[in-house]
């Protein structure tokens, strides 16, 4: 329960970060009648987590109420906790920025770009904040035909980046103003991330 106690507050900080300061998370222990019987690999205790996104909101269940958004920066606070006292050195981020957009995926981008200071980060994303922080960039596609199909992998050159970037920003069309702006939002992270490695 101690240990609970400082996880609640660290997942709250690491929350404010990511644009959810308003956040309460705790850990709930069930009362003692609904304890399992005997002690198990994982202890005696059952615990839940529990949120409530928005101020005057009652505690629920994480995993009832959170939407794709909030689970998203919820999963990448834990990982940044943990991380601290139990070291991974390779994480994988399947679209971690599912549900979110705007200055709340520029936090997430912002958050991996400090965790990626301790450690590899691979991370599949859609959206063009997240991916103009990566130091190496890979563009997946599929091609198919009757008979199969094949996943293409191609490391990108610079060139291949900003065009990328473009796509995601312009959608179907790249124009010089998409790229330009992809340009920009690249110039941009490098200064975000030698902040981060200098702090």
């Amino acid at each position: 329960k101690k240990a609970a106690s400082q996880l609640e507050a660290k997942v709250e900080k690491e929350l404010a970060d990511l644009q959810m300061g308003a956040t309460v998370f705790h850990v709930s222990f069930p009362p003692d009648a609904s304890r399992q019987k005997t002690f198990t690999p994982t202890g005696w205790d059952q615990i839940e987590f529990q949120i409530a996104p928005n101020p005057g909101e009652p505690l629920k269940p994480l995993i009832k109420i959170a939407s794709g958004g909030e689970m998203s920066r919820i999963m990448l606070a834990l990982k940044c906790i943990f991380n601290d006292s139990d070291p991974v050195y390779t994480l994988i981020f399947d679209e971690i920025d599912t549900g979110v957009s705007g200055r709340a995926a520029q936090a997430i981008a912002e958050k991996m770009a400090v965790l990626a200071r301790k450690c590899q980060i691979l991370c599949v994303t859609h959206l063009p904040q997240v991916a103009c922080m990566a130091d190496h960039h890979y563009a997946i596609s599929k091609e198919s035909d009757a008979e199969s199909t094949r996943t293409k992998v191609e490391k990108l050159t610079p060139q291949g980046k900003i065009f990328e970037l473009a796509r995601m920003l312009g959608g179907a069309e790249v124009t010089e103003k998409t790229r330009e702006h992809a340009a920009e939002m690249i110039r941009l992270a490098e200064q975000i991330k030698m902040k981060a490695v200098h702090s």
